[in-house]
């Protein structure tokens, strides 16, 4: 047997590769430690205009996230992937079955959040588990 704890859900983790989606990512993580949950940290790429608009920006990011990750003392499991499509799809479908969706309340694209609406108001509104929105300066 092994002396890690069992996870019993997940945490899905929202990022864009900004400060919002690292503080996102702290909180989540240590939300997880609390529940016994993994995270996993979802990097969505849509070349038609999020902030993530290509393969290797969105690669980078996973990297970065990577690393923060391992640097957080704490016993959650992260795993961080790459996806292609609209942020808030992405999103929606990969957080079935979460225990909670964890986003930035500001990611790096404030033009497209002032024209458009943001990914997170989206997700408050329809994301089929709980969403926690850490706004900006929260830890």
């Amino acid at each position: 047997m092994s002396d890690r704890p069992q996870r019993t859900g997940t945490i899905v983790v929202g990022s864009d590769g900004s400060a919002g989606a690292r503080r996102a990512l702290h909180w989540a993580m240590a939300e997880a430690d609390l529940r016994g949950a993994a995270v996993q940290v979802v990097v969505t790429v849509d070349p038609q205009g999020s902030s993530v608009t290509s393969i290797p920006d969105g690669e980078r990011i996973v990297r970065e996230t990577e690393e923060a990750a391992t640097l957080r003392d704490g016993d959650a499991e992260v795993s961080v992937g790459l996806h292609e499509g609209r942020p808030v799809d992405v999103l929606l479908s990969v957080a079935e079955g979460a225990q909670m969706l964890v986003v930035g309340s500001h990611g790096t694209s404030m033009i497209r959040h002032n024209a458009l609406g943001s990914v997170s108001d989206v997700l408050a509104r329809t994301a089929p588990c709980p969403v926690v929105i850490l706004p900006m300066g929260a830890a």
